[in-house]
């Protein structure tokens, strides 16, 4: 978690422009909210459970829908009733009546960006967890990064890439080099299952 500060100046070093003649600092604070959206959606895909956040709560008989605080970019999973178990999402494709039937919820549908419908509408307190990889703002000058130290690495190596490259012009570079990033990702958070070691044996 590296400051706004830190990680501009690693990445002026690398690109050779400690005196700020080549990039303003716009330039750079821009290609670093980039490049930490870059980074987070490869986490959510691969491993979702390192950006998650949880909501749990109890929705009163007759309640469909609860807001959630925060805007979800991916759901990861919506859990009700007691014993708790997973809703599938539906399309809101029912029919206008049918969203007043009062049961155990069993589907979960989305509407505007923060608001989780239940169906059928519980017919009584029903708990519910609700799983999330969240929406993040923009970084500014006095923030410090989200990320862990480690992609704090990939986020310098990504604007200087997308700078350096950009400035030249050379998508297919840029292309090989993002690829680079995206596989030196993909092996820290989905390393290759471990070795087995078997005797062999003498017929």
């Amino acid at each position: 978690m590296l400051s706004v500060e830190t990680l501009a100046r690693r990445i002026r070093k690398r690109l050779h422009d400690n005196d700020k003649i080549t990039y303003d600092d716009d330039e750079i604070l821009d290609c670093i909210n980039c490049g930490i959206r870059f980074i987070r959606r490869l986490i959510a895909n691969m491993r979702p459970a390192l950006l998650m956040s949880e909501v749990e709560g109890v929705l009163p008989a007759g309640v469909k829908s609860i807001t959630l605080e925060n805007r979800p970019t991916k759901i990861i999973c919506v859990l009700a009733g007691k014993p708790k178990k997973a809703l599938e999402e539906t399309e809101l494709a029912f029919a206008i009546h049918e969203r007043d039937t009062e049961d155990e919820p069993r589907e979960f549908y989305l509407t505007g960006t923060q608001t989780i419908n239940f169906f059928p509408t519980p017919n009584s307190p029903t708990e519910y967890v609700i799983r999330t990889v969240d929406d993040i703002d923009e970084l500014a000058w006095e923030d410090k990064s989200p990320l862990n130290n480690e992609f704090d690495d990939f986020l310098v190596e990504y604007v200087s890439v997308r700078l350096s490259v950009g400035n030249e012009y050379d998508m297919t570079q840029e292309s090989q080099m993002m690829s680079n990033i995206v596989a030196q990702i993909q092996k820290i958070l989905m390393p290759p299952p471990a070795g087995i070691i078997v005797k062999g044996f003498w017929q």
